[in-house]
């Protein structure tokens, strides 16, 4: 099958039905999820957006919201406003897809709210973006957050 003619949201959907049936190291789940991270949708480059968290690992400094819409081209200060609708383009499930398929930590546990902190509800949506990358966890949402922060803080050392 031609994944290169394939929408995003098609590819998404062919990794869905995998996830969905407990086939995510199927050929072609992994070659959708390949397919998937090469594209560039509304700004948005997964791979800026992953090398900003892969330094943000190595530092073993969390980064915010705004600092990877700035840094995957999904936000350009100089031309738009910060809002709401920003974080919506960064497309984190796919951040946590290509991270499970390129055997590398879960770099979106990097992320959190200006100011350092970090809301429930980026634990929450932490957890949604494992479920989507087909990765089983257990335990409370700032648990199972805070355990893949110090993963990649830990490989951050070493990589």
């Amino acid at each position: 099958m031609d994944l290169t003619s394939k929408t995003p949201e098609q590819l998404e959907l062919i990794i869905s039905r995998h996830r969905d049936a407990g086939k995510m190291s199927a050929a072609l789940c992994r070659e959708a999820m390949a397919e998937l991270s090469t594209r560039t949708e509304k700004g948005f480059d997964l791979k800026k957006a992953i090398d900003h968290l892969i330094v943000a690992a190595k530092l073993g400094v969390p980064t915010d919201f705004k600092q990877i819409a700035i840094a995957s081209g999904a936000f350009d200060e100089s031309k738009q406003k910060w809002g709401n609708w920003a974080t919506g383009a960064l497309k984190l499930d796919r951040l946590c897809i290509y991270c499970s398929h390129h055997h590398l930590p879960q770099l979106t546990a990097m992320l959190g709210n200006a100011g350092g902190k970090t809301s429930d509800a980026v634990c929450e949506g932490f957890l949604k973006g494992l479920d989507a990358a087909g990765i089983a966890h257990s335990g409370d949402a700032r648990g199972v957050y805070e355990e893949h922060r110090r993963a990649c803080i830990d490989w951050g050392k070493t990589a």
